[in-house]
């Protein structure tokens, strides 16, 4: 599994504990115990039904739908990932790169989330930044034995009453400066319009795969 594809699947595992609960107070200790005490929880439902979600494509994009995308602000992760290109958009524009960056992530989710197998997350030290917004360091022991230092960052969402997720970053890794870099390019060499078309295009052509291998 590459850095990317590990970055997701373990952003994903974070998304998954958060979704435990509704987060009561908007300390970054409180996130920290959110995350430490459900993540347990996660990890064993994951390795239990490893086998179902291998033969069932759809079930693995149901179980992010309803347990991971409503913990993971996507379009802020695609506000950011535009950079200034977001701003010189119109608003079709902005709403049709955020669910198509949405469903990319959803497939690379699907692809990536069964090759990651964890024995256990344990969360060594949550820090607020500022009012409303939190860091939390965490350490991934994977089957294997290797051990991953992971790097999460959070916003308290006043009208969700629930922390967010919108970073992470793993091997130095940072999903969101990742992504800016590279759809950067892209918005820069080919325009909005041509990035939205190709990447939309990628994604039906995922879908259409994973229903001919159900």
């Amino acid at each position: 599994m590459n850095s990317m594809q590990k970055v997701f699947a373990m952003l994903v595992l974070l998304g998954l504990s958060v979704s435990g609960q509704a987060a009561e107070a908007a300390s970054a200790d409180d996130a920290g115990q959110l995350v430490q005490s459900v993540s347990e929880k996660v990890v064993a439902e994951l390795n239990q039904n490893r086998e179902q979600y291998v033969n069932d494509p759809q079930a693995v994009k149901a179980f992010a739908e309803e347990y991971v995308l409503p913990y993971v602000d996507t379009f802020r992760m695609a506000r950011y990932v535009m950079a200034n290109h977001w701003k010189q958009a119109s608003e079709s524009q902005q709403k049709a790169f955020a669910e198509a960056f949405k469903t990319m992530l959803l497939r690379s989710y699907s692809k990536s989330l069964l090759k990651l197998e964890i024995d256990s997350v344990k969360v060594t030290r949550a820090k607020q930044e500022r009012p409303g917004r939190a860091s939390i360091q965490s350490e991934v022991l994977q089957a294997d034995g290797n051990r991953s230092r992971v790097d999460y960052r959070a916003y308290y969402s006043d009208e969700k009453q629930r922390w967010m997720l919108y970073d992470m970053t793993v091997e130095g890794v940072s999903l969101l400066l990742n992504y800016r870099k590279t759809y950067g390019s892209e918005f820069g060499r080919k325009g909005v319009d041509k990035v939205i078309e190709e990447l939309e295009s990628k994604n039906a052509e995922a879908l259409s795969e994973a229903e001919t291998a159900a």
